[in-house]
């Protein structure tokens, strides 16, 4: 398709399907009432009893040569049974495990100093500490512990040009109140993967201090309401050629907080927000204040219906394409600063908005130094669109907007 291109300080119009210019008033959003997404609205675990009990009293030895997945089991069922804290001592060896560990309801963890390790099998995706979907596990916390692989597998398909472990760190489905503080995973295939099976929709998960280094998709959610993410670092193993996420937000989640978060190392976005067919409902009030991303493919994803997203005080490093936007609505995006991109062959410039209905995007700062295309790029239809406060550096023969010849565009205010 041809584009319209729009410099920085000459306004050229041509008409289009439909192109209605308005600078005197702004797209219409009210997100006081809409965004309702708070961390404090959360619910608490309620934590364990006074009882603690010592995986090491159950035959752990975490010497790194015996198989300590029947004793680590059998004292996750025992301190799940009494509602006590389960503690995993600190150890110089990791505690060795070739299967799941299955986590019912009142499980709780601190395993402060101690590595939990599984190996990778070839072709076969194996699970860490996991949940039965059949059933609804409640009241559940994870502190102090690492969970570790080795990426040493030729991956596939999304994994394609890239070694992994096939093991996940965690995978719950049906989980309502889960607290994960102080976690490390290292070199594994997804870091947390938390969905939906049947009715069993998941419910008041808080996470905070979580690091996941050299993991080909640090987090994947989906079917969940309420969850909150702060002080954390997601770095994907960057070796995918295709699209794998530092966090992968899926359909049927809602109310989602994230605070002080980096999403790293990305083949494809920083952060995506996207449902599909699949999920019956697309993904919804979700907010991200004072996060980073770094040296993804893209920065920020949004498509397939994502609605009610609010973004503040974001910066984007490393990104070929810092916003790529397609089919959204009720989005409110500012104090974002944009820099250091890098080449790419497909997704390039700062932002591409396309069939997006009611945005916002004010105070960005862009650093055009290598940067291709246009500073922001209007594709399909957009609808109630406002651009306000874009302060570019560095800007070389690309122009600030870019329009295809074929898009409708109603309602746009730049300011």
């Amino acid at each position: 398709m041809g584009k319209l291109a729009v410099s920085v300080l000459i306004l050229i119009v041509i008409s289009v399907s439909v192109f209605t210019l308005n600078f005197i008033g702004p797209a219409k959003l009210d997100y006081s009432e809409k965004l309702s997404s708070n961390p404090n609205q959360i619910k608490e675990v309620a934590g364990a009893t006074d009882k603690t009990l010592n995986a090491k009293d159950f035959g752990a030895k975490g010497d790194g040569l015996t198989d300590d997945t029947a004793a680590l089991q059998n004292a996750i069922d025992e301190s799940s049974q009494e509602n006590a804290l389960l503690v995993i001592p600190e150890s110089k060896e990791p505690y060795l495990i070739t299967k799941q560990l299955i986590f019912t309801k009142d499980t709780h963890i601190s395993g402060y100093g101690a590595i939990l390790f599984m190996a990778p099998e070839i072709d076969t995706i194996r699970n860490m500490l996991w949940s039965d979907p059949d059933d609804t596990i409640s009241n559940i916390s994870i502190e102090g512990l690492t969970l570790k692989s080795e990426n040493k597998i030729a991956g596939v398909d999304y994994y394609e040009n890239s070694m992994v472990s096939n093991v996940q760190g965690i995978y719950f489905q049906g989980v309502d109140t889960l607290k994960i503080n102080d976690v490390l995973m290292d070199s594994v295939y997804v870091g947390i993967k938390i969905s939906q099976k049947g009715k069993h929709i998941n419910k008041n998960i808080k996470i905070s201090n979580l690091k996941i280094e050299n993991s080909g998709m640090p987090i994947q959610i989906s079917g969940t309401n309420g969850f909150s993410m702060v002080d954390s670092v997601l770095n994907s193993n960057d070796g995918g050629t295709k699209w794998l996420h530092s966090a992968y937000l899926r359909g049927d989640n809602s109310n989602f907080y994230f605070e002080n978060v980096e999403f790293n190392n990305a083949s494809g976005g920083g952060i995506t927000i996207a449902g599909n067919p699949q999920y019956k409902n697309p993904p919804r009030n979700m907010v991200f204040k004072n996060c980073r991303i770094k040296d993804s493919v893209v920065g920020v994803h949004f498509n397939s219906g994502a609605k009610e997203i609010f973004i503040s005080g974001l910066v984007v490093e490393g990104c070929s394409l810092g916003f790529k936007i397609n089919n959204a609505s009720e989005l409110h995006i500012d104090n974002v600063k944009i820099s250091n991109s890098q080449p790419n062959d497909k997704d390039h410039g700062g932002f591409s908005i396309e069939n997006v209905n009611q945005a916002e995007i004010s105070d960005v700062t862009i650093d055009a130094s290598g940067m291709t295309e246009s500073l922001c790029l209007l594709i399909g239809n957009i609808e109630d669109l406002k651009l306000a406060s874009f302060k570019s550096s560095e800007v070389k023969n690309i122009p600030l907007f870019s329009v295809e010849s074929e898009a409708s565009i109603k309602n746009l205010s730049i300011e």
